[in-house]
């Protein structure tokens, strides 16, 4: 009988889960809109390191979504490679950004945690989902309001990143801005790296 129950139970579970981590992403997605750098570490603190990862790969997989809907918007969808490298892409951006917050959080001798980096990573890239999306929807016509927009989340990113260096990396307030160029070139420098092994293997 228990091997007959433990599949449904398996998959309750599961259902369960996800369904509790889209709801955090939409409470997450919330406080970001109204509060980014007061309610990102409040934010981190009430789910807990689990859920936290949860979110994170929530909002990377979000953007993951919005990379490729922006691209085959623009972009001429030459073959079914393309939707690969794409995903590639978009995953290694995402990659690249947690790994850039876990070397600077060691760099900068934080007290942070692997969960954290994945968040950060994740909220990190928001504003640009919500950018590459609004953008798709808009289109070129409407390049002067894409381009506020664009102002807007680049604000935002560089506003989550430093939060998340100061308040979820545990990386003092007098080098956290530091902190944050040393990380935007870590995750240039990850996902040339990424992209270049990719490229390769192909």
């Amino acid at each position: 009988m228990n091997e007959k129950e433990n599949p449904n139970e398996v998959a309750s579970e599961v259902a369960s889960k996800v369904k509790s981590t889209l709801n955090d992403a939409i409470q997450g997605l919330k406080i970001f809109l109204i509060n980014p750098v007061g309610g990102l570490p409040v934010f981190f603190q009430g789910l807990g390191k689990e859920r936290a990862l949860g979110v994170g790969i929530a909002f990377g997989i979000v953007y993951v979504v919005s990379f490729i809907f922006a691209c085959n918007k623009f972009l001429p969808d030459n073959s079914g490679s393309s939707l690969f490298n794409l995903i590639v892409a978009s995953a290694a951006n995402f990659l690249s950004i947690a790994g850039a917050s876990f070397l600077t959080r060691k760099l900068f001798r934080g007290y942070g945690s692997f969960e954290g980096d994945i968040f950060i990573a994740g909220v990190a890239l928001v504003p640009a989902s919500l950018l590459l999306l609004i953008s798709s929807i808009l289109g070129i016509p409407n390049a002067e309001i894409v381009a506020i927009v664009t102002v807007v989340a680049i604000t935002y990113i560089i506003l989550m990143i430093y939060t998340g260096c100061h308040k979820i990396s545990g990386i003092p307030e007098n080098a956290a801005a530091l902190a944050v160029s040393v990380m935007l070139l870590l995750s240039g420098w990850l996902f040339k790296i990424l992209i270049l092994s990719n490229i390769l293997k192909s």
